[in-house]
């Protein structure tokens, strides 16, 4: 099993803007495996988009992933967390910035690559 720390931007169609936060936070800490909401970092304000009333949200989630025979090292599981997570969130999902990847075997000593997820939230958004 690999689990991958990120954060995630993803555009969240509402039907109306009635207690919208709330709905939200339920939708997110409601997630399962192989999401599970860690933290919200934004929620943001209502605006009319193409295809109806949408809101900006960022969130940082821990993703679960089977092993795969082709991916022989941590890096080699980046670009399977945008599908994963696309496959999977309600919304319109725009990035992830990953901070933490590592296999999480029984037994066995992980690897890890670790980035401070604040220095990279403020890299992005400058």
């Amino acid at each position: 099993m690999v689990e991958a720390d990120t954060i995630v931007h993803f555009y969240y169609d509402l039907e109306d803007e009635n207690d919208y936060e709330t709905r939200i936070r339920n939708y997110l800490h409601g997630l399962r495996d192989p999401i599970i909401t860690e933290e919200i970092i934004s929620i943001g304000t209502p605006f009319m988009s193409r295809t109806g009333l949408t809101v900006r949200v960022v969130a940082r989630l821990k993703v679960s992933m089977d092993e795969r025979p082709s991916c022989r090292h941590l890096d080699d599981y980046v670009s399977i967390i945008f599908p994963t997570i696309k496959k999977i969130i309600a919304g319109e999902l725009i990035s992830t910035q990953n901070i933490h990847i590592t296999f999480a075997r029984k037994g066995i000593p992980h690897h890890e690559r670790k980035i401070s997820w604040e220095e990279l939230y403020h890299h992005w958004n400058k």
